[in-house]
C-alpha cells in the first residue's frame, strides 16, 4: 500500500466513524492533540474535543460523508491533505436534511508505530 492510499485509508475510518456513529473510531485516526480550526469556531485540542464537537452531530442526524483529496504532499513522516468535504445530515428531531460542504486542509503525523494520525483539522464552509 502506498502512503496515498494508507492516508485515504485513514480519511475513510474517519468518515466511516462518522456515518456509523462510532466516535471511538473517528478518535482512533487522531493524534492525542489534535487540533481543530474549524470556521466560525474556537480553535480546539485534544481527543475529547473531537468528542464534544462530533458526538451531539452524531446523536442529531443520520450523517453520510464525502472527501474528495484536490493536492497530497508528503513531507517526510508528515503529509499535508487540501480537499473538499461535502455530505448529508438528516436531522432525526425534524426529517430536514442538510447539505454540509466546504473546503478542508487536513495535516497527519506518523506516530511511532507508524500509523499516520490527524494533527490538524481546519476547514471553512460554503461551496469550492
Amino acid at each position: 500500500m502506498t502512503e496515498g492510499n494508507e492516508i485515504e485509508a485513514v480519511i475513510n475510518d474517519w468518515n466511516g466513524g462518522l456515518d456509523t456513529g462510532d466516535i471511538e473510531k473517528m478518535v482512533r485516526t487522531c493524534h492525542a492533540n489534535v487540533m481543530t480550526v474549524n470556521e466560525r469556531q474556537p480553535v480546539t485540542v485534544g481527543t475529547q474535543a473531537i468528542r464534544d464537537k462530533y458526538i451531539p452531530r452524531i446523536e442529531a442526524a443520520e450523517i453520510t460523508s464525502g472527501f474528495d483529496i484536490e493536492d497530497l504532499q508528503f513531507y517526510g513522516d508528515t503529509a499535508v491533505v487540501s480537499g473538499r468535504f461535502y455530505g448529508t445530515m438528516k436531522m432525526y428531531d425534524s426529517g430536514e436534511v442538510r447539505n454540509p460542504e466546504g473546503r478542508l486542509v487536513l495535516v497527519y503525523k506518523k506516530d511511532e508505530a507508524g500509523a499516520w494520525k490527524m494533527i490538524l483539522d481546519m476547514d471553512n464552509n460554503g461551496p469550492a
